[in-house]
């Protein structure tokens, strides 16, 4: 049985709470050895966030990446809607 809420992997958790930190959006939607996915609350773009990851902290580095290249330096997004 899979747990809610958290990831299994803390690498991996670690970045999805700075990122949920961060006003990215995380949607946990357990499917085979995916997790759930990340989407960026802008421009909508999403990566998916395995599960079982063969290298978590290479999995988490990759998120990483996609939190540094969706920043989009932190605009208003409160203000947008």
């Amino acid at each position: 049985m899979v747990s809610r809420g958290r990831h299994p992997k803390s690498a991996v958790a670690s970045v999805l709470s700075k990122a949920k930190a961060g006003g990215f959006i995380v949607k946990e939607d357990h499917n085979g050895h995916r997790w759930g996915y990340l989407r960026c609350p802008t421009c909508t773009h999403r990566i998916t966030v395995s599960g079982t990851p063969r290298n978590p902290d290479s999995h988490a580095k990759k998120i990483e990446a996609f939190i540094a290249r969706h920043g989009h330096e932190d605009r208003q997004m409160g203000s947008t809607q």
